[in-house]
C-alpha cells in the first residue's frame, strides 16, 4: 500500500485479483454479485463524540466527491455503525424539533388569539414560553457540560422539554388571562396586577406539585431522565416566577404607559409653545 500514499489510485495486478485468496477477502467485503462492497473504518475518538460525527461528515464528503465523474457516479453510498446512527438520530430530532417549534408557536397563538381575543398579548406570551424553554436549555448545558464535562445533552431532551414547558406554560398562561378578564372596568395595569395577587398561588402550586413529580425522576441514575427532569423544572420555575408574574405584566402594561408617556409629551410641546407665543 506504499504506493497509495502519494496516489489516490490503486492498482492490483491481475495476478493479484485472480488468486485464490484474494477471492476470499473479496466474499469478507464484497456481495455474491460483486456490486455491493463495504469498507471498515476504525475511528481514532470515542464514536459518540463531536468528533467523531464529524468524521461521518468527512467520510460522506469524500466519498461523494470520488464517485463523480466515472463509472459508480450513480452508485448510492451510506455509513453505518455507532457514530452514523448517532448522527442521523441527531439529525432527524433537530428536524423533528424545529417542525415541531413552528407547529407548535402557530397552534398556541391561534389558541390564545381566539380565546384572549387580543393580537399583543398572545404574542408577549408565546414570547415567554420561548423564554422559559431556552432558559432550561441554557441551565441544563451549564450544569451537565460545564460543571460535570459531559459531552453533550441527549438528543430527545430538547425536543420533549419543549412540548411539555409550552404544553404546562400555555395552561398557566390562560389561567392567568382569564382572571385578568374579569377586571375589564380597571385598566390594563391594575387589571394585570390584581389577576397575578388571585390566580398566582394557584399556578404556584401547581408548578410545585408538578416540578416534585418530575424530581423523582433525577435518583433513578439515568442521564437523559435527569436531564429532562432538571429541564422541565427550571423552565417552569422561570416561567411561573419571572416571566408570567414580571414580564408578561410589562409588556400588557407597556401600550398604556407609552400612550402617557407620548400625551405628556404633547402636552410639554404646547405648554413651550404658548409660552413662546
Amino acid at each position: 500500500l506504499t504506493q497509495y500514499k502519494t496516489n489516490k489510485t490503486f492498482f492490483i495486478p491481475k495476478e493479484a485479483l485472480n488468486d485464490k485468496n484474494f477471492e476470499k477477502s473479496l466474499d469478507s467485503f464484497m456481495s455474491d454479485d460483486r456490486k455491493i462492497t463495504k469498507m471498515i473504518i476504525v475511528l481514532k475518538d470515542d464514536p459518540y463524540s463531536k468528533e467523531a460525527l464529524s468524521t461521518i461528515n468527512k467520510i460522506n464528503a469524500e466519498v461523494s466527491n470520488g464517485l463523480k465523474g466515472n463509472d459508480l457516479s450513480d452508485a448510492k453510498f451510506g455509513t453505518s455503525g455507532p457514530s452514523a446512527t448517532t448522527k442521523d438520530m441527531n439529525d432527524v430530532l433537530s428536524r423533528d424539533l424545529n417542525r415541531s417549534t413552528t407547529i407548535v408557536i402557530i397552534g398556541v397563538l391561534l389558541v390564545l388569539f381566539f380565546v384572549i381575543r387580543s393580537f399583543w398579548t398572545p404574542v408577549f406570551i408565546t414570547a415567554s414560553l420561548l423564554g422559559s424553554y431556552y432558559a432550561a436549555m441554557f441551565i441544563i448545558n451549564y450544569i451537565f457540560i460545564d460543571l460535570q464535562g459531559l459531552e453533550g445533552i441527549s438528543s430527545f431532551v430538547p425536543f420533549f422539554s419543549f412540548i411539555i414547558i409550552v404544553a404546562l406554560g400555555v395552561d398557566y398562561s390562560i389561567f392567568l388571562m382569564m382572571r385578568f378578564k374579569e377586571y375589564p372596568h380597571m385598566s390594563q395595569k391594575e387589571a394585570i396586577v390584581t389577576a397575578s395577587k388571585h390566580i398566582g398561588g394557584v399556578i404556584i402550586a401547581a408548578v410545585i406539585i408538578l416540578g416534585g413529580t418530575f424530581a423523582t425522576l433525577m435518583p433513578s441514575g439515568i442521564i437523559l431522565l435527569s436531564e429532562l427532569a432538571i429541564a422541565v423544572i427550571t423552565g417552569l420555575i422561570v416561567l411561573c416566577f419571572v416571566l408570567l408574574p414580571i414580564f408578561l405584566p410589562a409588556m400588557i402594561a407597556l401600550p398604556d404607559t407609552l400612550v402617557k408617556l407620548l400625551s405628556r409629551k404633547k402636552k410639554d410641546a404646547l405648554n413651550i409653545e404658548e409660552k413662546v407665543i
